[in-house]
């Protein structure tokens, strides 16, 4: 039996992308107190997330360090 449109179950749409969860690593250090409070302040002006800030960091200084050994 068929039912009215009105009364007919809508299923969602497939997800077209699913985005794999990335692994991660905690990684720790010790920095003077100064600098993590500026660092905390800048994050959150910026709205960026203490984690995206890490990550770009460490993505710079690997990037200008492999530079100044070529």
């Amino acid at each position: 039996m068929l039912l009215p449109k009105c009364c007919a179950t809508i299923k969602p749409e497939p997800k077209q992308h699913v985005e794999m969860a990335e692994e991660t690593r905690e990684v720790r250090g010790r920095i003077p107190k100064d600098l993590k409070i500026a660092f905390e302040i800048a994050c959150a002006r910026l709205e960026a997330t203490q984690t995206a800030a890490l990550e770009e960091a460490i993505r710079d200084w690997l990037q200008k360090k492999e530079s100044s050994e070529k």
